[in-house]
């Protein structure tokens, strides 16, 4: 099975347009009333199934491609994405998390 593997840099990137990059790609735990309550807010990555290789990588599936490309680029991270085939394992923890 055919995959996508994209790698991006926030270098470029102020650092509040970073952490924002950062929070609405992964997500990210909002603490209220002194750490008492915490809730995940969700980022793009918890509804695409995707496994992220290191911090700046991440495979995804093909068809979620364009979907993430437009979101890093509306950012203007530095962004690079190839096809890659699928490991058995990277295609398990794909199909685990749709």
């Amino acid at each position: 099975m055919k995959g996508s593997i994209i790698v991006y840099q926030t270098s470029n990137l102020s650092r509040h347009k970073a952490t924002k990059f950062s929070r609405e790609l992964h997500g990210y735990k909002d603490r209220s009333n002194k750490g008492r309550y915490v809730y995940h807010r969700p980022g793009l990555l918890d509804e695409i199934p995707s496994r992220e290789l290191i911090r700046g990588a991440v495979i995804i599936k093909r068809r979620d491609l364009d979907k993430v490309l437009e979101f890093m680029k509306s950012y203007d991270a530095k962004v690079y994405a190839r096809t890659v085939e699928l490991t058995a394992r990277d295609e398990e923890i794909l199909k685990s998390k749709e």
